[in-house]
């Protein structure tokens, strides 16, 4: 991210090709939606580091906001996940909207899914089936692509954050793949 881009922290996580439903509710958030809409309509998306230390994660997804709902007095913003940056800084413009810079991250390859990763795409596509507003963000979904379906579940799974940082940072969904594997391995 060469250019600032309004940061905003939220409790989930969004990846390259996630798709997320955004709850505005503070003006605070409001305005940086607002900057964001009239500065090219993409915003830096980062979890806090954890609960004891409230400090920024090294890795937020720069995103795309792609439409705006209003509905009894809530915005909703979906957005879409590009690329992953390590941010190197972080700071405040006049009208107090936080903006970040960073390095892009390189991005997953694609990979075909096999027998021993199958389980994952079976389960993600169960979870869509059970949940429809999570399936009905996507016009295109990818259950052949092992990196697209490891980036859907880090956003899914309630892991700490510094896990999900520690995943994300790998030039590859190996690493996520095999922790995911073994999360859904029956206990022995």
């Amino acid at each position: 991210m060469k250019k600032a881009t309004p940061l905003i922290f939220q409790q989930r996580h969004i990846l390259p090709e996630g798709r997320m439903l955004l709850r505005i509710v503070t003006e605070e958030q409001k305005d940086l939606i607002k900057y964001a809409a009239k500065n090219g309509g993409y915003i830096a998306i980062s979890m806090l580091d954890d609960e004891n230390s409230p400090s920024p994660a090294d890795i937020a997804t720069r995103s795309k906001i792609l439409d705006y709902l209003y509905g009894n007095g809530v915005l909703n913003v979906i957005v879409q996940g590009l690329d992953c940056v390590r941010v190197t800084s972080i700071e405040e413009n006049e009208q107090g909207i936080l903006l970040a810079r960073g390095v892009a991250q390189p991005t997953w390859p694609a990979q075909e899914i096999n027998g021993e990763t199958r389980p994952l795409a079976e389960k993600l596509q169960s979870m869509f089936d059970r949940y429809p507003e999570l399936s009905q963000l996507y016009s295109e979904m990818e259950f052949e692509n092992l990196s697209w379906l490891c980036q859907r579940w880090l956003e899914l799974l309630p892991l700490p954050p510094s896990e999900k940082q520690r995943l994300m940072s790998a030039q590859t969904c190996a690493q996520t793949t095999d922790y995911l594997i073994s999360l859904m391995q029956p206990p022995h």
